[in-house]
């Protein structure tokens, strides 16, 4: 018995002892453990820092590799050459027609100048494969809709298409996106089967095949975009009620567009028959066309401090871009060579036909052209009376939502909303929040600030002018 005890004693003893090891193995493990999770944290910090100094250039390194330089005064060796070959072109036509430098300086945009550009311009476009506006037909609208709509007969059959009644134009980074998200939560208003209910880009890109950097895709056909309104024009045919003065059911719901592109991009100009043999500064363009049909469209055009919209608009657009590198740095140096790049072309070009370069729009780093809003709006308003327009500022919109929401219900000539509904409207979540985006980011440096701030004062000032208000020289707005 006390030897089945003694030998239960140092079994139990045993037992301890292994139980001890194992214990302690355990808490080696778990050392161990820690240590490779440190040792792995180290290494993804060191690979992830590793990985932003490869993507991150100093000064100089940028320069060189934009071939730009500081003061915007020396051009890369390849561009200058290009620049003397259609200065010597230049000089040839001069010279064939006798005309001095003096004479061109003395008359501005004369017939010489013209004739140069005509052909530097001139390209083999097939017009056929886009839609020529300008020689269809304008619909027989039924004069008891409000919205702009007609029969459309096919076949047998008959049924009720529609355009919009109303374009919120733009501009990009503007609160486009958050206007159009409250105001279509009025019970009048249908959104489209486009972006977001918003958005086709048919006047400025798709019926050109373009996008933001190509423009080599199947261009949308006028029946493409038709059919963006089909639903909404159902739903206006639907619906109807008596209004005095009308001895038929009067349809009163209304169906508009939101493609911010639509104030500023008229690089498809070129593609209009219509503009053969013609410089961009002489063309047809985006308003003519969308006058055509619809002559009683109303626009809504929202402005924003161009350098403030720039900084934004390159943050967004890098969400397209396959390799993602933004900081205030590069976007300095973006800016930098954009802004060489446009000067250069105005040295062969006119600044409309630099702003109404496709090619240049592709290639250009950031979009520095948007922000010139008094030369796009000059040509609306040679076509649209002023009084179609409802323009205002981004700044003040972002400031006081619900009164400027009212005037646009008020310009559309809409049914008045009740207290409660607005506060719905108002009360609504922005869309595009770039807080996180910026603060990532960081602040747009002082210096680029400056550069664009003087890039875009003559513009702002002509643009004040023409609206006969000074807030829109940006002067007043905290940074």
């Amino acid at each position: 018995m006390k030897r089945h005890n003694i030998q239960a004693i140092l079994t139990y003893r045993e037992g301890l002892q292994c139980f001890k090891k194992n214990d302690m193995f355990r808490f080696r493990l778990k050392r161990l453990s820690i240590a490779g999770i440190i040792i792995f944290i180290v290494v993804l910090i060191y690979n992830s820092n590793n990985r932003v100094q490869q993507q991150t250039y100093t000064h100089r390194e940028v320069l060189d590799k934009m071939n730009v330089y500081d003061e915007f005064g020396e051009l890369s060796e390849k561009r200058q050459k290009l620049i003397e070959e259609q200065l010597k072109q230049n000089n040839v036509i001069k010279q064939s027609n006798g005309v001095e430098d003096d004479q061109l300086e003395q008359h501005g945009e004369s017939d010489i100048v013209r004739k140069m550009d005509v052909l530097k311009n001139k390209r083999n476009i097939d017009y056929s494969r886009y839609t020529d506006v300008l020689s269809m037909q304008r619909p027989k609208y039924l004069p008891n809709y409000k919205n702009p709509c007609w029969e459309w007969t096919e076949g047998n059959s008959t049924r009720v298409r529609c355009l919009p009644y109303f374009h919120l134009v733009g501009v990009d980074k503007c609160g486009t996106t958050d206007l159009w998200g409250r105001i279509r939560q009025h019970p009048q208003i249908l959104p489209n089967a486009g972006i977001g209910g918003k958005e086709t880009h048919w006047w400025s890109w798709r019926r050109f095949g373009f996008d933001i950097w190509v423009e080599d895709r199947t261009p949308w056909t006028f029946e493409n975009y038709l059919s963006v309104f089909d639903a909404a024009a159902s739903k206006i045919e639907s619906v109807v009620e008596k209004m005095e003065g009308y001895e038929d059911d009067y349809h009163p719901l209304i169906t508009g567009e939101g493609s911010p592109t639509v104030f500023w991009d008229f690089t498809g100009w070129d593609h209009m028959p219509q503009n053969k043999d013609k410089i961009a500064d002489d063309a047809l363009s985006t308003p003519d066309a969308l006058h055509h049909l619809t002559p009683s469209s109303y626009f809504l055009l929202l402005l924003r401090n161009p350098t403030e919209r720039m900084y934004s608009d390159y943050m967004f657009l890098d969400l397209f871009r396959p390799v993602h590198n933004i900081s205030a740095e590069n976007f300095h140096h973006g800016v930098i060579k954009s802004i060489k790049m446009f000067e250069d072309c105005k040295k062969i070009k006119t600044l409309k036909g630099c702003l109404y370069d496709k090619q240049l729009h592709m290639d250009i780093p950031v979009r520095i052209f948007v922000g010139m809003y008094v030369v796009y709006l000059k040509e609306w308003f040679e076509v649209f009376e002023k009084d179609r327009f409802l323009i205002f500022k981004n700044e003040e919109y972002s400031k006081d939502i619900k009164s400027h929401v009212q005037k646009v219900f008020q310009f559309l000539d809409l049914n008045t909303l009740s207290d409660e509904e607005m506060e719905k409207i108002v009360n609504q979540k922005r869309a595009f929040d770039q807080s996180k985006t910026k603060k990532s980011t960081g602040p747009m440096w002082q210096e680029t600030r400056q550069i664009l701030d003087d890039l875009y004062r003559s513009y702002n000032e002509e643009l004040a002018e023409l609206l006969a208000d000074n807030k829109y020289l940006w002067k007043d707005d905290s940074k």
